[in-house]
């Protein structure tokens, strides 16, 4: 498998979030914890937690408000993850967790949201109990702010 293959591999999420704190209308610092059921060549359970920092402003937001978010955590997997061990000779369960994301949603209805998001496991270089490599998942999805 080349670095830039895709893989017949799914996902669904369950993702728990809270705000920690802001900085103005600009920045929000977040928690998150995330349950994820991998399918197909991956068959396995996925725990993440980590951090969030969200940018809050851009120009249209009076159309589509819009974020940015940047997320540092950690991440188990029940089962070493089929695509890393295939794609890079070894992985743990535990490994480094980085999120990317775009979120959107509507002015009038600031609860509701849909967000795209880069889903990324890794090793670190090596910090990991020795793994270089890791998994890349792109995914989609809606959310509720309570």
């Amino acid at each position: 498998m080349s670095d830039r293959e895709y893989a017949d591999s799914y996902a669904a999420a369950l993702l728990v979030g809270r705000e920690l704190t802001g900085y103005r209308h600009y920045l929000r610092l977040e928690a998150e914890g995330q349950l994820v059921k991998h399918f197909d060549l991956m068959n396995h359970f996925e725990v993440n937690a980590l951090v969030v920092l969200r940018w809050l402003p851009f120009p249209w937001d009076r159309y589509l408000d819009t974020s940015f978010a940047v997320g540092e955590g950690l991440s188990y997997a029940t089962r070493d993850p089929a695509i890393e061990v295939e794609k890079h000779g070894r992985t743990s369960q535990l490994l480094n967790y980085l999120l990317f994301e775009l979120a959107f949603c509507l002015p009038q209805h600031p609860r509701w949201d849909y967000f795209l998001r880069v889903h990324h496991r890794s090793g670190v270089f090596g910090l990991f109990d020795g793994v270089s490599g890791g998994s890349n998942l792109v995914g989609a999805g809606f959310r509720y702010r309570f």
